[in-house]
């Protein structure tokens, strides 16, 4: 409950990143400018105006990866693999041409006299089937285009293709601003009666020059006879030209109905989520070719469309780690140095000089920031100055600078060794001893210190 919420935002459109804050129901209550996240957030990163079709997003992090969490529920890749399949890997565009009319050579006034009224009836049913087919290729093209151009959104795609079924000017054809689907279904239905009407009408002209040819066979000269049999041809390859053009015709508005429908139900948007424990994170985000765009490409390598890092830092937490010092101590008027005069009297010199230290620290902080923190340090030191010996132990606060904490500068509290008199001799006192260092002792005293000591390694 505990967990702060951020977005990072991406606009592939703008190419603009903007952070947020969020609440615990994900509803962003500040924005933020150049953010410094608490460790252990959720870091919720989201792409918008990501077209599916025309690219893929492949992810790469530092410590961890990524696991995405979904684009509102919907399953690109699956419908990636249905798309493949429906069209056997590849969308074909061409479709076989109908004559925009009746070749005169073969249906002609000679042959049915004035029955060619009819062939001009089957001419301007098979220049409308031309148009139609015509306008279902370019839309195909069209949507095709849209769909793998990475720098159009959503609404722009759907807009530019209703804009372009809008430029059908059939009476049966309904508007495809207000419903696509019956938009697609009406031209289905003219595809089917106007392929119908011209059947029909090329069987009764082949008909008819059946039942001339029964008639008039005996009649009819060798060349004549030729003729019509090549006219009778030419109707035949009519109604297999026919067939072929209305089946591609209709299997194209499938095609485009299909694509329509996975657009439609397609999202732009594609969210991560990302818990960021680390001090620093580069996340790389390369924005790649998709399979549906390099299925339609002569290049069948993949392209790197661009890439985009995003840095994270991370605030709070607990840091620890060792690093070695060189210090220096001093206990002030709490260390002497005693000797024997010519006298016999015992004598005394302040140590108030610093000693240099070998030492060894851990040093403890929260993260502040990535090249300043405040935090304490303790650990132990050796005097490396000859005739003092014994370890200190040294507590206080500390400055870590650099990256990586590299650096430390601290200083505080000294405990360590000092030397005293025992068998109650005081300082001024008159001795026989030649020694004094046999009457003085070790003890456990408070001094202070300050070193820079050089991270050695994490400890956590």
């Amino acid at each position: 409950m505990a967990q702060e919420k951020y977005r990072i935002q991406y606009d592939y459109k703008t190419d603009n990143f903007e952070y947020f804050k969020l609440d615990k129901s994900y509803e962003v209550i500040d924005t933020l400018n150049n953010p410094r996240f608490k460790r252990n957030s959720l870091i919720e990163i989201k792409l918008l105006n990501v077209n599916p079709f025309a690219i893929n997003i492949k992810t790469d992090i530092q410590e961890e990866e990524i696991h995405a969490t979904g684009s509102g529920g919907y399953n690109f890749s699956n419908l990636l693999g249905g798309i493949s399949s429906m069209t056997d890997g590849n969308l074909k565009l061409n479709v076989t041409k109908l004559p925009d009319n009746i070749d005169d050579q073969y249906v002609n006034k000679e042959i049915f006299g004035e029955t060619t009224s009819r062939s001009t009836a089957i001419e301007n049913k098979f220049s409308q089937l031309n148009a139609l087919s015509s306008n279902v290729d370019a839309l195909k093209r069209t949507l095709l285009a849209n769909l793998t151009n990475p720098n159009l959104d959503k609404a722009t795609i759907l807009n530019n293709i209703r804009k372009v079924a809008a430029i059908q000017t059939d009476i049966r054809i309904a508007d495809p601003n207000e419903n696509f689907h019956v938009y697609i279904s009406s031209l289905k239905k003219i595809v089917n009666e106007d392929s119908n009407s011209i059947v029909f009408n090329v069987n009764e002209l082949k008909n008819e020059l059946a039942i001339k040819s029964d008639n008039e066979k005996s009649t009819l000269s060798l060349g004549e006879l030729r003729g019509q049999n090549t006219t009778y041809s030419y109707l035949e390859s009519l109604l297999v030209k026919l067939e072929e053009s209305s089946n591609w015709t209709t299997e194209n508005l499938n095609k485009i109905e299909a694509l329509y429908t996975s657009l439609e139900a397609s999202s732009f948007e594609q969210t991560y989520d990302y818990e960021i424990t680390a001090d620093k994170v580069n996340l790389e985000l390369k924005f790649v070719q998709s399979e549906f765009a390099n299925e339609l490409d002569d290049d069948v390598s993949t392209t790197t469309i661009k890439t985009r890092h995003v840095k994270l830092f991370s605030k709070g937490g607990f840091k620890i780690n060792t690093s070695i010092a060189l210090t220096l101590n001093n206990f002030k008027s709490k260390s002497y140095d005693y000797f024997i005069d010519e006298n016999g009297i015992i004598g005394s010199e302040k140590n108030d000089y610093f000693t240099p230290n070998l030492s060894t620290l851990i040093n403890f902080y929260p993260v502040i920031s990535e090249n300043f923190n405040l935090g304490g340090s303790f650990g132990v030191s050796i005097p490396i100055a000859e005739g003092i010996s014994g370890i200190n132990y040294l507590f206080g606060p500390s400055l870590i600078l650099g990256n990586k904490s590299r650096l430390a500068l601290s200083g505080g509290l000294a405990f360590g060794p000092v030397r005293k008199l025992t068998n109650g001799l005081q300082v001024g006192d008159s001795t026989t001893l030649n020694d004094v260092n046999s009457f003085t002792k070790n003890v456990y005293d408070f001094g202070f210190y300050f070193g820079v000591s050089f991270n050695v390694f994490n400890l956590k």
